[in-house]
C-alpha cells in the first residue's frame, strides 16, 4: 500500500532478529503495491539486502508453499520466501501481523519497461513449466481448488448494501457510490454472465494446473542480466490454465509479443469460455475490492482511498476490464 501501517518499524525489526535471526541496520517502507491487506520494506544488513511484505493476519498457505516447492522443483525464475529458523514460511508480529522474508531482486518491474521478444518468450516457457509442475497431496493440502461462479458475489452484496444505506464517511465513497449506481446495469450483467460462465465450466471440468492467478507484468521483475522473476504469489490456486493466460491473451498487448509468448508456451489451444469466465472473475474482484476499501475498510488513508476511486472509475473505460471481459464473452458467443 501507499501509506504505512499502524505498526512500529521497531516490532517489524524485532521479528525479523526473532525469527530469522537477521538484525536489520536499515529497514525502509515502500509505497508499492495495490493489497490494501499488504506493506513491503526492503531492510538491509551489511552485505545483503531482504524484501519483507507485512501482512494483515496469516498469510494464505498457498502464497507462501506454491512458489517454495516450484523453487524446490527447480524453477529458478520463482521468488520465493526464506524459511524462519524453525522452518515456518512466515513469522507472526502480533494478533494482527505477519511477516513474510524474501531476496531482494534487483531489477525493474517490467510494468514500467518493455520486455523483448525474448523475455515474452522465456515468460512463456516458464508459464508453461509452472502449470505443468505436479502437485504432490502435500502441496494439494495447502492450496485452494476453483470453484466457478461464487467467489466476489458475497463481498459485492455486503458493498452494495452499504451503498444503499448511504451515510457515507467520506467525499471518496459518495463519488464511488455515485458510479456505482450509474453503472448498475453493467455491474449486473457482469454478474449475470460470471455465473453463466462458471456454471459451464464447472460441467466441463476442465483440467487444472498451479496457477501464480495474478500474473501481470507488475509482477514480474526483470533483472539486470535480462532475466525474469516472477513475485507475489497470493492469488495462486489450482485452476485452468486460463487463469493465467488472460493476462497475455487479449490483454492489451502488441500481436508480436502475444506470438512470442505462445511459441515458449507451446501450446496455443485455449477455451474461449474459461478465458472469457476469467475476465468476468477478474472484474467482478476488482468490483469487490475497490467497493470493500472504500466501504468496509476500516484504516486506508487518504492516498489509497484516492487511489481506489480513480482506479474503480478506471474499469469503466475504453480498453480496461469491462471491455476487455465484453470482448472475450463475444468470442464466446460468436
Amino acid at each position: 500500500m501507499l501509506s504505512k501501517p499502524n505498526l512500529s518499524d521497531d516490532r517489524i525489526a524485532a521479528t525479523l532478529r526473532a525469527a530469522w535471526g537477521i538484525a536489520p541496520t536499515e529497514l525502509e517502507f515502500l509505497p508499492v503495491g495495490n493489497d490494501a491487506r499488504a506493506w513491503s520494506y526492503r531492510a538491509e544488513v551489511p552485505g545483503q539486502r531482504y524484501f519483507v511484505k507485512l501482512r494483515r493476519g496469516i498469510p494464505k498457505p498457498a502464497a507462501l508453499h506454491v512458489p517454495h516447492t516450484l523453487r524446490s522443483l527447480g524453477i529458478q525464475h520463482v521468488v520465493a520466501p526464506l524459511p524462519t529458523g524453525s522452518g515456518s514460511l512466515y513469522a507472526s508480529v502480533n494478533a494482527d501481523y505477519s511477516l513474510i522474508l524474501y531476496p531482494f531482486i534487483e531489477g525493474n518491474s517490467a510494468w514500467r519497461m518493455p520486455l523483448t521478444l525474448k523475455q515474452w518468450r522465456d515468460w512463456g516457457r516458464i508459464m508453461r513449466a509452472i502449470h505443468h509442475s505436479p502437485v504432490n497431496s502435500q502441496l494439494a493440502k495447502h492450496v485452494e481448488r476453483e470453484v466457478f461462479g461464487v467467489k466476489w458475489l458475497d463481498s459485492i452484496r455486503q458493498v452494495e448494501r452499504a451503498i444503499a444505506e448511504g451515510g457515507y464517511r467520506h467525499e471518496i465513497a459518495s463519488a464511488v457510490a455515485a458510479t456505482w449506481r450509474e453503472q448498475a446495469d453493467v455491474i449486473a450483467l457482469c454478474k449475470l454472465r460470471y455465473c453463466a460462465l462458471g456454471w459451464q465450466l464447472a460441467m466441463q471440468s476442465p483440467p487444472f494446473h498451479i496457477c501464480h492467478a495474478d500474473i501481470h507484468t507488475a509482477n514480474i521483475i526483470i533483472e539486470p542480466a535480462g532475466d525474469i522473476q516472477i513475485v507475489d504469489w497470493d492469488e495462486a490456486l489450482l485452476a485452468p490454465k486460463e487463469r493465467d493466460l488472460m493476462f497475455f491473451l487479449g490483454d492489451g498487448h502488441a500481436s508480436a509479443s502475444e506470438a512470442a509468448f505462445l511459441a515458449g508456451y507451446g501450446d496455443d489451444s485455449v477455451n474461449a469460455a474459461a478465458l472469457a469466465y476469467y475476465r468476468y472473475d477478474w472484474t467482478l474482484q476488482e468490483f469487490a475490492d475497490y467497493g470493500e476499501r472504500v466501504f468496509l475498510a476500516q484504516d486506508l488513508g487518504e492516498r489509497d482511498l484516492t487511489l481506489a476511486l480513480r482506479e474503480f472509475n478506471k474499469l469503466f473505460t475504453p480498453g480496461d476490464v469491462v471491455e476487455r471481459a465484453q470482448a472475450a464473452f463475444a468470442s464466446v458467443r460468436a
